[in-house]
């Protein structure tokens, strides 16, 4: 699935929102062990890391998502990855909440929440109608 995100431009944006709820820290639905393992998230990120954030916002959102902050270690990223995906975020230009996602344990904004409940079809994704 991250080789069709990265790969394809087609769609681009939806294979990056789909990475960062797969592999988000926090479940929308159910409970916590139902969140992929740190380790399997933190072996995704040196890929969205080679990205470029400012041609894609999506894949910024997505390492948001896998690196938002939960307050509880089994969950949430290493300080290594913390401190990089920061850095990239604040170069990126992203709009601060974003930012303040990763640095403490905070509650989605209504307009974080709309991304990442897919109130709002990301770009890119169209409802076929037959």
């Amino acid at each position: 699935f991250l080789s069709k995100a990265i790969n394809q431009n087609q769609f681009e944006q939806a294979h990056w929102w789909a990475m960062g709820r797969l592999a988000s820290r926090t479940p929308l639905y159910g409970s916590q062990h139902n969140v992929i393992p740190r380790e399997q998230a933190e072996q995704w990120l040196p890929k969205l890391l080679e990205q470029n954030w400012l041609k894609e916002p999506m894949i910024a959102f997505a390492a948001v998502m896998i690196c938002r902050k939960t307050g509880d270690r089994l969950f949430d990223i290493s300080d290594d990855y913390r401190e990089q995906v920061l850095t990239k975020l604040k170069q990126s230009k992203v709009p601060e909440s974003w930012v303040s996602l990763v640095e403490e344990v905070k509650e989605l904004s209504e307009s974080e929440s709309k991304r990442v409940f897919g109130d709002a079809l990301p770009s890119g994704l169209t409802l076929v109608h037959h």
